[in-house]
This record gives structure tokens, C-alpha cells and sequence, in this order.
């Protein structure tokens, strides 16, 4: 669930007209309330006002009234950016397993020289950590970086930072908040589905993509979402910002239903309704173009089909 927060836009207008201008033209009073907009005090006083609850990004979320043949020029650096970040991840996640592969060698060969007291020893205190999964060990992880972060949005003082680099919009000059975004959740109860929905899926996906290469299709799913997000946002010139998991989660929810098409799934709050993986994929889609085409305001229906759709072509 990709949570995006709708900008309240109220700009104000301080006009001071003497009382004698009621018996002035039509024409002066026109010249006079332009003059009185055009000054540097009353430039400050219409500046757009931002408020997401008790969230003050007025200094993060800058929107200036840009000419729209020029709007789009604000996704040429994310856009960059994006792709810069997903070779970068593929190619870092590449070089990560190629080591894990000559550790795993590496373990074997010296597991024939060990002897097995030792062994014995050790995994009493030791391996409690290794007993566990390895695709639970890698998603618990990721979902201890998300409480984290959920935890500083609790702090007050922190707001501003998170604000600044932990929620995405293309009208932020801050394009590592494009990525720091997908672990970022201020609500706790969108933390439980997201992170509950990771934790669920972990094992199929882990096995499907290998610990590596989940990892950079995770983080790629995310960036990737997030500039899909942000194309709707400048074409409707819609100055929210968002953030949260989902465009990761719905790149990895597209994979694995594209994979295992006839898997039957159920939703948390209702176990007894199964359907088929297959089916979860075309209702997500479809829900997500009629919500991006409606323009759906509570959640970032942009990203959630931005991330779906990479997860089916990856």
C-alpha cells in the first residue's frame, strides 16, 4: 500500500484598497490590485501553502509556477537517476553473488578440515541465527530498516529530515529520496500490511530470484515505481508526495504471480477466500488503471502499476 498525501494548495491574497476606491474607474482599480500583487511583500504573502496533517513541508516540497513546456524537464535528472541506480544494482547484486558463491566453496572445503567437536560447539550459541531461513534472515532485514525509520518519524525534531529525504516528489531537487522513500512509512498500520506482505511472499520470491538478485529487483522495483509515480504527478501537476514499500512489493507480487500463475492466494483480514495468483495480478492491474485514469487520491495507483508492470516484464 503506497500511501500518497495530497498538498493542500490555498494561496492567499492581501489586497489593500483605500475607501475612496469605490469611485475610481475600472481601469485603476485593475492597475492597482496588479501593482499591489506584484509587490516583493504581497510575492511573499501568495506563496502556496503545503500542509500534510500537522506536517509542515512548506521547506521540502517546492512547486513554482513553471511554463508546462518546461514542467517536464523536472524528470530528466530522476529519470537518469533511475537508470543509473538499476545497472548500478544489477551489477553490485551480480559481483554480491559471485562472492557468495566463492564463500559457499570456500566453507565447504574448510568444513572437510574442521573437526566436528568444534562444530558441535559452536552451533550450540552460534547458529541459532543461521537456523533460521535464509529468506527470512534477508526480509527480516528489510523490514527491521522500515521500523526503524518508522520509529524516527516518531520523533518530532526528526521530522524535517525525513520529510526532506524519506518521501518522494518529482518538485524535490532530492533524488536519493527517491530510493529512501520505499523504506520509509509514517502509519503503522500501512507498515504491518507491507511488511506483512514481504514476510508472506519471502520464501517464493527469495527462491525465484536467489537472495542477490531479489535484492536489486526490490530496489530497483522501488525507484522504478517511484519515477512512475512522479510522470503522473507532472502530467496532472499534482504536487503530493508519497511513500512506502508498495512499488517494491508490487514488483515482486507481479514476478511471482507471473511465475506461478495457478498459486492460490488469500487476502490477511479474509484466510477463507482463495483466488488465483493469476487473477490477483489481472485485479491489481486493472484497480491500479482505473485508479491512475480516475485519479484516485489515497493511494499512489501510478506507482503500484509503474512497480506490477516491472515485476511481470522481470
Amino acid at each position: 500500500m503506497w500511501v500518497s498525501w495530497t498538498v493542500l494548495l490555498r494561496p492567499h491574497f492581501h489586497l489593500r484598497i483605500p475607501s475612496s476606491s469605490a469611485t475610481k474607474s475600472p481601469v485603476l482599480l485593475l492597475i492597482q490590485k496588479f501593482r499591489t500583487q506584484s509587490s516583493p511583500i504581497s510575492k511573499t504573502l501568495n506563496r502556496q501553502r503545503r500542509t500534510i496533517k500537522d506536517l509542515d513541508q512548506t521547506k521540502v516540497v517546492k512547486v513554482e509556477q513553471t511554463q508546462e513546456k518546461h514542467l517536464f524537464r523536472l524528470l530528466i535528472k530522476p529519470t537518469l537517476f533511475t537508470v543509473g541506480f538499476v545497472g548500478c544494482s544489477y551489477v553490485t547484486c551480480a559481483l554480491w553473488q559471485y562472492e557468495s558463491k566463492r564463500r559457499q566453496i570456500r566453507k565447504v572445503k574448510d568444513n572437510w578440515l574442521k573437526k566436528t567437536i568444534d562444530r558441535h560447539s559452536s552451533s550450540m550459541f552460534g547458529n541459532i541465527w543461521r537456523d533460521i531461513p535464509e529468506s527470512k534472515r534477508l526480509v527480516g532485514k528489510i523490514i527491521a530498516l522500515n521500523v526503524i525509520v518508522f520509529l524516527l518519524w516518531r520523533r518530532k525534531s526528526l521530522e524535517p529530515f525525513l520529510l526532506k529525504y524519506f518521501t518522494s516528489s518529482p518538485f524535490k531537487p532530492y533524488l536519493s529520496s527517491m530510493i529512501l522513500s520505499t523504506f520509509s512509512h509514517y502509519n503503522a498500520f500501512h507498515l504491518f500490511c507491507n511488511m506483512y506482505v514481504l514476510w508472506s511472499f519471502s520464501e517464493p520470491v527469495v527462491h525465484l530470484f536467489g537472495k542477490e538478485q531479489f535484492v536489486a529487483t526490490f530496489l530497483s522495483g522501488g525507484i522504478i515505481s517511484t519515477l512512475a509515480s512522479y510522470v503522473f504527478k507532472i502530467v496532472t501537476k499534482t504536487p503530493n508526495i508519497s511513500l512506502g514499500a508498495s512499488g517494491s512489493l508490487m514488483t515482486v507480487l507481479g514476478a511471482v504471480c507471473m511465475q506461478f500463475p495457478t498459486a492460490q492466494l488469500s487476502i490477511i483480514f479474509l484466510p477463507f477466500f482463495t483466488f488465483s495468483a493469476q487473477s490477483a495480478l489481472m485485479g491489481m492491474i486493472s484497480l491500479d488503471v482505473v485508479g491512475t485514469v480516475l485519479r484516485w487520491k489515497f493511494l499512489d495507483h501510478a506507482a503500484h502499476l509503474g512497480g506490477v508492470l516491472y515485476g511481470v516484464y522481470v
